[in-house]
């Protein structure tokens, strides 16, 4: 008797795979792709970062570069911290049907919304940590702060202008995930709709 319970439970799984638009079905895999690679990502800036903060501080050999090691640390634990809550639940579908794909993939949107918000702050404090650091340890007080901040060497220039990269994308970004978020809350609706 179970035999034929799970055989209907098999049944009704691959009849509902095949209601599952083609198109979502290949989004929603592509995400994922995207989102072990973003993975594998995380893993090797945690190695080249952390590894070479420690490794630099090292080689340098003067307490006062243990700091850069520490907040390095600091910044790596925070982002992992935030990536595996924000990614958790958002590997796979819980079943196979059409209703169940859009769900994940509003949530993925909701996700990565919010990690939007997370990168900026952790960017900016690490900018502000770097800048700080960088002002105190090379000027040493030789320089107005606000005259070495503003066009004060060439170092500081890249750093206002990956600054200014980095929040145009983060912008274009936003509101790219934006209008797929309002296309799929779109889609549910007219899916609850129809039923």
């Amino acid at each position: 008797m179970t035999t034929d319970i799970e055989l209907q439970d098999w049944r009704e799984q691959w009849q509902s795979e095949t209601s599952i638009p083609a198109d979502l079905r290949k989004s929603v895999e592509r995400q994922s792709r995207l989102m072990r690679i973003g993975l594998l990502g995380d893993v090797a800036v945690t190695l080249v970062i952390g590894g070479g903060s420690i490794a630099w501080a090292m080689r340098r050999g003067n307490a006062e570069f243990a700091p850069v090691a520490l907040a390095a640390w600091v910044f790596l634990a925070a982002a992992w911290m935030f990536v595996l809550i924000a990614n958790r639940g958002l590997w796979s579908p819980p079943a196979m049907e059409s209703s169940a794909f859009v769900d994940l993939s509003i949530r993925r949107c909701r996700s990565t919304l919010a990690t939007l918000w997370f990168a900026v702050a952790l960017f900016f404090a690490e900018i502000a940590f770097g800048l700080g650091w960088a002002y105190t340890h090379s000027v040493k007080g030789h320089i107005p702060l606000m005259r070495w901040l503003l066009f004060g060497s060439l170092r500081v220039d890249i750093v206002w202008i990956a600054t200014a990269v980095f929040l145009g994308a983060l912008i274009w970004y936003r509101r790219k995930k934006q209008m797929e978020l309002a296309r799929l809350l779109n889609l549910r609706e007219q899916m609850t709709g129809a039923n």
